[in-house]
């Protein structure tokens, strides 16, 4: 027996064992009715106001409530806390609250609650990341116990959807107490159908079915799993290797040559879920980082005709077919979008042409900044622009890099993702892009400085008619592709390895790309 078929024997006989030994601490795990997670990011608390991230998200949103909750599968928004509401007003709304509701800790849930948690978000005091998902709402009433009237500043579109997704009901008398409220989520209490009963930075989060949860119908049913074990670990090859030796049950946003790898694995199996989560290349067209070249509107048509975005997508992102290009930079599955217009489609020599038509013949450099997992498709892009003679230089970041020379004015051209903020609501991505900043200053993320898009932003934003505000959005984001500020490039679908037992159901928005009630047991 040669030396390479004797190796080749013993790597088998090894991935064989793993597999056996994987596949029988699954079992026992499915047994136990538990579902073991790795989390890429640290782990501090369970708390989307301070730590919102998708994560957390994954957490928050089955631990807590909302007022009302939204159906990512029917695009209808249910009752949850409130079980009906009215619209009094364009800027008033009433909602009768459930009476037999408690939070974890065994305290009545009622109109204090409410009114306590609104009241501490809006207030000018508090200070949070995304203040501006919760300062729309001027005041919040109590008209009786189980009663409450919320008023908004201007009519609001996207309000119902702040209330499902982003305004999770707190216990007015655990949180008010604390004089650090971003303890909170250390000891969290809602009224979800999961509750925590472990927080810790190394030992993960631990949650449990909350057997008195009744109040979320089909929407939002129990988990159809009881117990969740968390850990955070960073680096990818050890949360892969924990995979491998039965440690963990779940990874998440595997890299594609892993995700190939591993599905040879018998007892392992991938899934990949779409959910609003995309890839994007943005260009600075009013030249705030000093290169004039992008100023011009030819060269940006050149740089987004100058590859075959699908190809690029598909040669570096897990998903398979599931990778697909985009046309706008909203879904319509979302609130409020609409859009008649398309990115340029791929030409090669089309681009090459617009760029002599533009006197620069012969290309020229420029800096390509590349967020996250955006980097393989930023990479992939940078070789395909060399086609057409556009030397881009590529520059990973991290997201406290990103942030810095976002608001400094760095990015000539950006390769990123983005996933609407989380909410299925097309407003989200017109007020983060194209918003004006204070005094009427343009945002430091605005690198387009257009006042169609942003009268548009700002009109739509105020009509509570959906019809309506969808044929005003649309001349935003149609806008955007006529001017080749932005081009999305293709969906980014989430990628999970997990133990063959498990399955995960399409159709989630949510930023994680599921949800743990979509998880289950074979």
């Amino acid at each position: 027996m040669s030396k390479f078929i004797l190796l080749k024997s013993v790597v088998l006989a090894s991935f064989l064992a793993a597999s056996v030994a994987l596949s029988g601490n699954a079992l026992a795990q499915k047994s136990k009715d538990t579902l073991r997670i790795a989390f890429s990011d640290p782990i501090s608390k369970v708390d989307l106001v301070y730590d919102p991230k998708p994560e957390i998200a994954l957490t928050a949103r089955i631990v807590y409530d909302g007022l009302v909750f939204f159906d990512d599968f029917t695009g209808k928004f249910h009752p949850l806390l409130a079980k009906s509401w009215k619209r009094v007003s364009p800027t008033v709304m009433e909602f009768e609250l459930r009476d037999d509701v408690k939070f974890h800790d065994g305290s009545e849930f009622d109109a204090d609650d409410v009114v306590y948690t609104i009241n501490w978000l809006i207030n000018p005091k508090t200070r949070i990341r995304f203040k501006t998902n919760y300062i729309w709402i001027s005041k919040v009433e109590k008209l009786s116990k189980y009663k409450v009237r919320i008023s908004t500043k201007r009519p609001v579109a996207v309000g119902m959807m702040r209330l499902a997704k982003s305004i999770l009901i707190y216990p007015s008398d655990t949180h008010g107490k604390l004089k650090a409220k971003n303890t909170f989520g250390r000891n969290p209490i809602g009224t979800g159908p999961l509750k925590v009963t472990q927080v810790d930075p190394n030992k993960g989060i631990i949650m449990e079915i909350n057997k008195d949860y009744k109040h979320g119908g089909t929407w939002k049913p129990k988990p159809k799993i009881s117990r969740f074990e968390i850990k955070s670990i960073p680096d990818v090859q050890t949360r892969i290797a924990q995979l491998l030796t039965g440690g963990t049950d779940l990874v998440r946003s595997v890299p594609k040559d892993q995700v190939d790898s591993l599905q040879a694995n018998p007892a392992l199996a991938a899934t990949a879920t779409t959910g609003l989560l995309y890839t994007y290349l943005s260009m600075d067209s009013v030249n705030r980082s000093g290169n004039k070249m992008l100023s011009d509107q030819r060269v940006r048509k050149a740089i987004s005709m100058g590859f075959d975005r699908l190809a690029v997508s598909r040669a570096v992102l897990a998903g398979g077919d599931k990778v697909k290009t985009l046309d706008s930079m909203c879904f319509r599955t979302q609130k409020g979008c609409d859009y008649s217009t398309k990115p340029p489609a791929f030409d090669r020599a089309g681009a090459k042409k617009l760029l002599v038509e533009a006197g620069y013949p012969n290309g020229f450099d420029v800096k390509i900044t590349a967020l996250a997992n955006a980097g393989p498709v930023a990479v992939a892009i940078a070789g395909e622009l060399r086609k057409i003679g556009i030397r881009g230089k590529v520059n990973p970041v991290s997201f406290g890099v990103y942030r810095k020379q976002q608001r400094q004015g760095k990015f000539e051209i950006l390769v990123s993702l983005w996933s609407s903020g989380g909410l299925p609501d097309a407003s989200s991505t017109l007020n983060v892009f194209f918003a004006k900043g204070r005094k009427g200053k343009w945002s430091p993320r605005n690198y387009w400085h257009d006042e169609i898009i942003n009268k548009a932003r700002i009109k739509g934003g105020g009509i509570l008619d959906e019809a309506k505000r969808r044929a005003v959005y649309k001349k935003a984001y149609d806008r955007v592709n006529e001017m080749n500020y932005i081009m999305p490039i293709s969906t980014l679908p989430t990628s999970f390895v997990h133990t063959k037992d498990l399955v995960i159901e399409q159709g989630s928005l949510s930023p994680y790309g599921a949800a743990l009630n979509h998880m289950s047991w074979k």
